[in-house]
């Protein structure tokens, strides 16, 4: 019985233990995840100023384990603008906060660049 006993204070103190990680570890990614949109609405601040305001825009952007993260944060940053993931729209934006793209789509023409990675293209075959 007392093995019996102990064995389930140790279980208990092993729950607490775990939940109380996730405790202090939530206050901190939730303050970096508010900062990084916070960032992310900063960055698109002129581009947004240059953008209609209704619409459907494309977008091009980096590759990797990070890409689709850009991808949503450049549509919370832009909206109620629609950011299609494509670059078959009159306008496209380009969203490169990591590198600096060296060559684009021959279809697209710079028309701006608003610096941190954040480009404005035309494209000359969209309609």
């Amino acid at each position: 019985m007392t093995s019996t006993k102990s064995v389930l204070w140790i279980f208990i103190l092993g729950c607490l233990l775990s939940s109380a990680r996730l405790i202090v570890d939530t206050p901190g990614v939730a303050r970096e995840a508010q900062d990084t949109s916070l960032r992310s609405g900063q960055r698109f601040s002129e581009l947004r100023d240059a953008l209609p305001k209704a619409g459907v825009v494309g977008y091009l952007g980096e590759s990797g384990d990070f890409a689709l993260g850009h991808y949503y944060l450049t549509q919370y940053a832009l909206a109620p603008l629609v950011v299609d993931h494509s670059s078959g729209h009159a306008i496209v934006i380009g969203n490169f906060p990591r590198s600096q793209p060296t060559a684009f789509p021959e279809n697209l023409k710079l028309v701006r660049d608003f610096g941190n990675g954040v480009l404005l293209f035309a494209n000359k075959d969209a309609n």
